[in-house]
């Protein structure tokens, strides 16, 4: 054999060449779509925290008797709000609560729990004859 039977041709050159470079466009907006699907996901984990960290604040304190919504303290926080509505469940010592987490730009979050809120005592003597 001669060498020039072993050698690659122009046009073969330039296939392989195109298709290295639609390979590597390939690889390159599947990365950029990788990335951003990832800055989303934290994002998303990062709002489900922060609400659920507001709700349990809110149940500790009490809040929700007294409150209806604010803002966050924090800087980093300052394109959310929050807001806080009761939930009837059916059950009088039951009561659900429903936060909401809201960003314009990002969209809301919602996160909901119950709450136990014994029943008053309605009068009586306590007992006696």
């Amino acid at each position: 054999m001669s060498a020039k039977n072993r050698a690659f041709t122009l046009v073969e050159v330039l296939i392989a060449t195109f298709m290295l470079a639609v390979g590597i466009t390939a690889m390159m907006g599947a990365l950029t779509g990788l990335t951003r699907a990832e800055r989303a996901v934290a994002e998303k984990d990062f709002v489900d925290k922060i609400a659920h960290e507001k709700l349990e604040e809110v149940v500790a304190t009490q809040a929700w008797v007294s409150q209806s919504g604010g803002s966050f303290d924090d800087e980093r926080l300052r394109d959310y709000t929050w807001s806080i509505e009761e939930v009837n469940v059916g059950v009088d010592t039951l009561t659900g609560i429903r936060l909401t987490v809201s960003s314009v730009a990002k969209g809301n979050t919602v996160v909901s729990t119950i709450v136990y809120t014994p029943a008053t005592a309605t009068g009586g003597n306590g007992g006696g004859t």
